[in-house]
């Protein structure tokens, strides 16, 4: 069995701690046929993976490292709908009926992770408690109304709180404006609920193979053939689901996006009257700065948070002493409490912060560029992409489908978001 988890050398993750026990996965070796390949076993290959053999389509599944070694096991644990940007935003970059079915299709996408819990019985410290998305200060508020209202009109459970709520909500005085408050969203602990699908996705005849790397993929007559290091796969469609973790072999999906580093740092558990008091029913939790830092508080109290950047070298200090300043801002009875755990992933950034679905060739089909949105819409989008792989019909898709696109000077925006967040953290008030 691997002995790979999400993180990198020199760090301690807590999901990669705290995770249920890996299932074991064996090597692919020969050759293998199925009608879907899925390749990357995070979020939206699994939920793929999943929703496609429920309704009696063979797949096999190929992953790099192990189950859950991207994003997928490295990120906050939020449960969001819908992305980052307003709807009118993606209105304005799709067109109007395009905007309004991609927007209608994600402003559920919570649900649909909810419901996959419930249904397989995903241990994943699930807790469908809400999230908010809180000012920092009181001008942010006017912002929050207007992405509020947007939200509401396309049928998002959504709702602005004033201050009162925010700081009854966080916990913390300087929360102390507002917010927008998504009863329906929640948490999970990553890790285990990617770990969880792979399970349900193996028990309904799933073939998994991870420590099997896609080196290349051709057209073999009518059939697509797929080589790993050690064997090698037929089918008729594939779907390149390694979002910020392609890599060369990746039918160049790593250029459609701009890989973003994010780092996250927590505290061992807190003593009991210090955690009842941070965020005390436990929503997930991100704010409205320039440097967005999300919170929460996991099952067995430790405190949770996140920021961009990443945890090499001697930036590694830098960010976390910044977020235990940021920490101590928002909550000083936590003063010298120590990280007990610090990690790095990556999300996969577009320009204009909206995710793509790729058409790269005949039935092979890419998703990328989720912006560090993944957990909601990779399962929705795994889902229909099923759906659709299933029917040959691609009206119904409620996400516009393009060719490859190839994001402008990559490298340079990339250095641009690990360096000017470094400098924002260096900078800001100690």
């Amino acid at each position: 069995m691997t002995d790979y988890l999400p993180q990198d050398s020199g760090e301690l993750s807590l999901w990669g701690e705290t995770a249920v026990d890996a299932v074991e996965i064996e090597k692919l070796r020969g050759l293998k046929e199925a009608d879907v390949l899925v390749v990357g076993a995070g979020y939206t290959g699994l939920s793929c993976a999943l929703h496609l053999v429920e309704q009696g389509v063979s797949v096999i599944l190929l992953e790099a490292r192990c189950i859950g070694f991207g994003g997928s096991g490295r990120n906050a644990g939020l449960v969001n709908a819908g992305i980052w940007q307003n709807p009118l935003h993606v209105v304005k970059h799709l067109g109007e009926e395009a905007g309004d079915r991609f927007n209608k299709a994600l402003c559920h996408s919570h649900n649909t992770v909810f419901d996959l819990i419930d249904h397989y019985q995903i241990d994943c410290q699930a807790q469908r408690c809400g999230t908010i998305n809180i000012a920092h200060k009181a001008s942010a508020m006017d912002y929050l109304q207007k992405r509020c209202e947007q939200l509401q009109n396309i049928g998002a459970p959504v709702r602005l709180v004033d201050g009162d709520v925010a700081r009854s909500i966080s916990g913390s005085d300087y929360y102390s404006h507002g917010g927008i408050l998504d009863p329906n969203a929640g948490t999970v602990q990553p890790l285990s609920y990617t770990r969880g699908l792979a399970r349900a996705a193996l028990l309904q005849g799933v073939q998994i193979f991870q420590e099997s790397p896609l080196l290349s993929l051709e057209r073999d007559e009518n059939h697509w053939l797929a080589t790993s290091a050690k064997g090698r796969v037929m089918v008729d469609k594939v779907v390149i689901a390694t979002n910020a973790y392609a890599d060369q072999n990746s039918q160049n999906v790593d250029s459609s996006m701009v890989p973003v580093f994010i780092f996250q740092c927590a505290t061992a558990p807190l003593p009991t009257e210090l955690a009842t008091r941070i965020i005390p029913e436990r929503q997930g939790m991100w704010d409205t700065q320039t440097l967005m830092t999300s919170t929460r508080v996991d099952e067995a109290g430790r405190l949770v948070m996140s920021s961009a950047g990443s945890l090499q070298s001697m930036n590694k200090s830098i960010r976390q002493n910044w977020m235990k300043r940021v920490r101590e801002r928002l909550y000083p009875q936590t003063k010298n409490i120590p990280w007990a755990y610090q990690w790095t992933g990556q999300v996969g950034v577009t320009l204009d912060k909206i995710l793509r679905i790729q058409l790269l060739a005949p039935g092979v089909f890419a998703p990328a560029g989720y912006n560090g949105r993944g957990i909601g819409p990779g399962t929705v989008i795994g889902k229909h992409l099923a759906d659709t792989l299933i029917s040959g019909n691609r009206n119904e898709f409620p996400f516009p489908v393009q060719t490859l696109y190839q994001e402008k000077r990559r490298k340079l925006r990339s250095m641009f978001y690990e360096y000017g967040t470094l400098a924002l953290q260096l900078m800001d008030r100690r």
